[in-house]
């Protein structure tokens, strides 16, 4: 373990790291744009209303209620659109926000941060690993992979990845992040880097840790302790990356699975013996899958207006926000199309870092990301409205569900996008083919489009369903 913590350290310094992000900026923000586009020109009659409701709302399609997107400085002077408005604009920021988001805090025995500093070079916003579902059965080598520890269905993990190339992302942090615990109490944090502390609004942020425990999860969490707030207490979940340290508290032993320990908090507080300094990785983090954090924001912000913040949906605060809510809570549900995106995208499924997941992500952006709308360049203009009708004429779960339950709209891509690989010249993970990428990236935005334009339409639908409390019912 020692030798391989020399080769993440040559490695960290000679190459450049990049963002754990679906897809990346422009992609994002460009569709669930197009999502709204196609409700306008393809979608169904209930559709259209739907969009008019929301230009209404926002007081324009591009013009009224503005929202930010909260880039970093770097960004800002990249890309110049912090602001935008309408309905339009505030789908586009609220399908790129989350990557913005700052609320993901680990103190490492280096740094307390967001993000990795990796010595110099920006990258890797923890909060982004809050942005997968991982079905997945066996790794890349073939060995079987445990699932379904807290969650529904799992979010990310290291150890329940499908793997990592040569020394992969994957491997880097869970090394690099020895003895590493994470803040689960950021509304009590009084260290000095607490104060970078981002999320949807700057009047509302929110605590990762317990706030995306929707849906019936489980995963254990203290109150936190220190300055830092963070998760030391044996047997929880957010008390260590990696046990390859003997140092602190951190160590609960897990339990193997096909030789590799899955099963974490098996034995709490075991696992710090000198033995395991040599049998590493015996404690591993499940961070909550992306459908958990989009009920949180759909739930408790979109639909309660944040009237009882808890991990369940309370009816009572719904009724009659259809008629009050206002432009910029818009962007209460937009975020949601964020995750929705990173549910179209391979490697957010088939839960992996490494295999061509950021150049893939990049491919898409300098595509796709590019396209001028209502334009015919056959490498950009990857949308086609006539095929997302025929997605969306196809999807089962949609305004029909009862009120809330957006989870299972995005669960619906999850199983579409987790079979798409197995198509022939589709797959992403293993193929560098540009033609390869293309295929799957055209697939993933029209999917996507469909996607979102129902999860739009349902956001409208669940609120109008609660114009009186007799009609409001999530059963």
């Amino acid at each position: 373990m020692r030798r391989k913590f020399i080769q993440f350290l040559c490695a960290a310094l000679l190459f450049p790291i990049q963002s754990v992000v679906g897809f990346t900026v422009k992609v994002h923000q460009n569709m669930p744009e197009d999502a709204i586009l196609y409700m306008e020109f393809q979608g169904t009659n209930q559709m259209r209303w739907v969009a008019d409701y929301l230009n209404a709302k926002a007081g324009g399609r591009y013009t009224g209620s503005c929202v930010n997107i909260n880039y970093t400085t770097a960004d800002l002077g990249t890309y110049g659109d912090n602001i935008q408005c309408g309905s339009h604009g505030i789908e586009r920021v609220g399908g790129v926000k989350p990557d913005y988001f700052w609320d993901a805090f680990w103190d490492d025995l280096l740094f307390f941060n967001w993000h990795v500093e990796d010595f110099g070079i920006y990258s890797n916003n923890f909060s982004s690993w809050f942005h997968f579902v991982n079905l997945l059965k066996r790794n890349d080598d073939g060995n079987q992979l445990v699932t379904n520890n807290y969650n529904t269905y799992d979010g990310y993990s290291y150890n329940a990845s499908y793997g990592f190339p040569n020394i992969g992302i994957d491997y880097l942090l869970a090394v690099f992040m020895n003895n590493a615990q994470m803040s689960v109490d950021l509304p009590n944090c009084t260290d000095s880097k607490c104060s970078e502390w981002q999320g949807i609004s700057s009047v509302y942020k929110a605590n990762p840790a317990t706030d995306y425990r929707q849906n019936g999860a489980t995963t254990p969490v203290s109150s936190g302790s220190g300055s830092k707030r963070t998760e030391q207490q044996d047997g929880t979940n957010y008390n260590c990356f990696s046990d390859v340290m003997i140092i602190g508290n951190c160590p609960d032993e897990g339990t193997k699975v096909d030789g590799t320990f899955q099963i974490p908090n098996a034995i709490p507080g075991g696992g710090g013996d000198v033995a395991s300094f040599f049998d590493g990785d015996e404690d591993w983090v499940i961070y909550e899958p992306a459908t958990n954090a989009s009920a949180f924001y759909y739930n408790e912000m979109w639909l309660e207006g944040l009237a009882a913040k808890n991990n369940s949906l309370q009816l009572a605060p719904i009724v009659g926000r259809y008629y009050t809510v206002s432009g910029p809570e818009l962007l209460y549900f937009t975020i949601v199309q964020h995750w929705a995106g990173d549910m179209t995208q391979q490697a957010h499924i088939w839960s992996t870092i490494g295999y061509n997941h950021g150049d893939y992500e990049g491919f898409a952006d300098q595509k796709y990301g590019n396209r001028l709308i209502g334009g015919s360049d056959p490498d950009k203009n990857y949308e086609d409205y006539l095929e997302s009708q025929a997605y969306a004429n196809s999807w089962q779960s949609r305004y029909n569900l009862p009120v809330g339950n957006i989870h299972r709209v995005l669960m619906e891509q999850v199983f579409r996008t987790y079979y798409s690989r197995l198509r022939s010249g589709y797959d992403i993970l293993t193929s560098s083919s540009s033609a390869v990428w293309s295929t799957a990236a055209r697939w993933a935005v029209r999917n996507a489009h469909a996607e979102m334009a129902i999860i739009s339409e349902k956001a409208v639908l669940d609120l109008r369903r609660c114009r009186n409390s007799g009609a409001c019912d999530n059963s």
